[in-house]
């Protein structure tokens, strides 16, 4: 856990460097195109990034969550599946060709680098939660201590400041001695508060552009975005260029305060709303995480006056031009999250948008167990799927990753049709039927992994890989190493990725040669009787003794159609391919699709 988490952490963290890098140049060079408030809001969609790394594909994407809501409510009845096949009968019985060798596999010692990283990433995290907790705290203290405005010539100002603003909510101000700025504070009941001194030292005149400038942040809900740049601050703890990206974004909002503001004067109010801005330089808010302030450093307030001075009211089509460009920016950066997103990272979900799928009930076949079951018939292009969720999801293919280990080899001529033949080399293994000589049939119907290794060392890392990435094979990840990746390993594949390839197999549709695919269909035949035949392979995870992923997929051929399947089961004490294949053939049997002889 803490491996996959701090890579996908680093990762997302360079990732991050990239699209800062993309939303500065887009700043610089639409300056003049953009208004300034969408120069601020552009940082939104770096705070939206932010957090995709910790969100699934289904909330980035609520339409794809939609069209999982539709399938809901199936059931797997004679309509759905069974009145499609006629009944078959076959004499064969099935402890023979559902019997599935596995050896176990140990779980690599973990150094103890990524613990140590995440323990000093989350004891940042505890150090500036409590510097967050501590700032909220003291703007808590200054809102019980503050007093309630009793300058009745300032709080009649601060109505009509109300009203220009266009703020229908009545906001509260209220005065204090323990500041020297006002503030805006206050998350779900924002108010202002005012340093006493300031009532007796400014005109009123200043005292309104003060009073506009702190409502116009209380209009556009700044505190709450405070908020989430705190938590984003709290992750990120450690980046320092989301610490200079925060800075950013929080000189950009006081230059988008500014205009607001501005947009509500007259231009002969322009140099002394400059004025008052200058008379601030020095008085620098505490409360930066909490509340909003009119001060600001000095280099800050230089930005914030050339842009007063520079000012000119927006054109109706200036701001046009300017939201139509926001809206192509916000589409190239979040095109980019689902490279983001958790699920992307893991390689955890298969996105699966097919519209023909009707969802089964077969609960009471999966008693005990965490698993699904997907069926395609190739005639009617229907699928017929058991708990979508776990069909989407990649989990180790096991034993049956050695169909395409078969395909890639008579593909390179390591093995041909005719001559499949691989010697034992006299190692012992836990099963006898191992300890001998095999061929492509025997290899695969006994799921003997030291002759589908060896299949694989001669094709060789490369062109595995190549081949994997030809024909789409789930997360096609092979750094799990030489003869480890398929077991319990790095390599992953859902149920409905392993039909989907299993029908372009029957449909001849896969990159191989048509007599190197008739060759690996030939060692999967398990069964036939009355003009019907069973083609499958099941596959096991076993780590460190425990049965923990058990597979059985492959296809079912009559007369008429073609059934594609697959079978996972989780989660149970015989989560085995053994059982995931007496599973499937109960149900093939119910709906009449492939039928056993008791």
């Amino acid at each position: 856990m803490p491996d996959s988490f701090m890579t996908r952490l680093c990762l997302n963290s360079v990732v991050l460097i990239i699209l800062l890098a993309a939303i500065l140049l887009a700043r610089k060079l639409l300056n003049r195109q953009l208004t300034a408030r969408i120069r601020y809001n552009l940082w939104f969609l770096f705070l939206f990034v932010l957090a995709a790394p910790f969100l699934p594909c289904s909330f980035l994407f609520p339409g794809y969550a939609f069209k999982l809501m539709r399938f809901l409510g199936g059931s797997f009845s004679p309509e759905h599946v069974g009145a499609l096949g006629a009944a078959y009968k076959t004499a064969a019985a099935t402890e023979y060709f559902l019997q599935d060798f596995s050896v176990s596999v140990t779980r690599a010692a973990h150094t103890g680098l990524p613990t140590a990283l995440t323990g000093i990433w989350i004891a940042g995290m505890v150090l500036m939660t409590g510097f967050y907790i501590h700032s909220s705290r003291k703007i808590r203290q200054l809102k019980k201590s503050s007093l309630p405005l009793q300058n009745k010539e300032i709080r009649e100002l601060y109505t009509l400041c109300m009203e220009e603003s266009g703020i229908k909510k009545e906001i509260p101000i209220y005065s204090s001695a323990y500041i020297s700025s006002p503030i805006a504070a206050g998350l779900w009941n924002p108010c202002i508060i005012v340093p006493i001194n300031m009532l007796s030292e400014l005109s009123k005149k200043e005292i309104r552009y003060i009073l506009l400038h702190e409502l116009i942040h209380c209009k556009h809900k700044d505190l709450v975005v405070n908020r989430l740049m705190a938590l984003a601050q709290i992750i990120y703890w450690f980046h320092p260029f989301v610490w200079f990206a925060f800075k950013e974004m929080r000189s950009d909002r006081e230059i988008a305060c500014d205009s607001s503001v501005l947009s509500l004067l007259d231009s002969d109010s322009y140099l002394d709303y400059g004025s008052t801005l200058i008379n601030f330089a020095e008085k620098i808010s505490l409360f930066s995480y909490s509340a909003a302030s009119i001060s600001g450093s000095k280099k800050e307030i230089k930005k914030r006056i050339l842009n007063i001075a520079g000012y000119r009211k927006e054109s109706r089509w200036r701001e046009v031009k300017s939201r139509i460009l926001f809206t192509v920016i916000a589409v190239l950066v979040l095109g980019c999250i689902p490279v983001l997103s958790a699920d992307a990272y893991t390689g955890t979900e298969y996105d699966f948008t097919a519209e023909n799928v009707t969802s089964l009930d077969l609960s009471s076949y999966f008693k005990g167990y965490n698993g699904c079951f997907v069926l395609y018939c190739l005639d009617s292009g229907q699928y017929c799927i058991y708990n979508r969720e776990a069909g989407t999801k990649r989990v180790s293919p096991d034993s049956t990753y050695k169909i395409y280990s078969a395909l890639a080899a008579l593909e390179i001529g390591t093995i041909t049709p005719e001559a499949s033949l691989l010697s034992w080399d006299g190692t012992s293994y836990p099963f006898e039927a191992w300890n001998q000589d095999q061929t492509l049939d025997t290899a695969m119907k006994r799921s003997v992994n030291w002759y589908f290794t060896s299949l694989d060392e001669k094709t060789g890392l490369p062109r595995l890989k190549q081949y994997l990435d030809t024909i789409g094979y789930g997360n096609r990840d092979l750094s799990g190493g030489m003869g480890r990746y398929w077991i319990q390993s790095s390599l992953k594949i859902s149920p409905v990725e392993q039909v989907k390839l299993l029908t372009r197999f029957c449909q001849d549709e896969l990159p191989f040669r048509q007599e190197n695919i008739k060759a690996v269909k030939e060692s999967l035949l398990l069964s036939s009787s009355n003009g019907a035949s069973l083609y499958g392979k099941t596959g096991t995870g076993n780590v460190e003794g425990e049965n923990v992923n058990g597979w059985f997929i492959g296809f079912v051929e009559t007369g008429d159609e073609t059934y594609v399947f697959a079978t996972n089961i989780q989660g149970g004490a015989q989560a085995n391919g053994s059982t995931a294949g007496r599973i499937t053939m109960d149900i093939l049997n119910d709906e009449e699709i492939y039928n056993q002889l008791p």
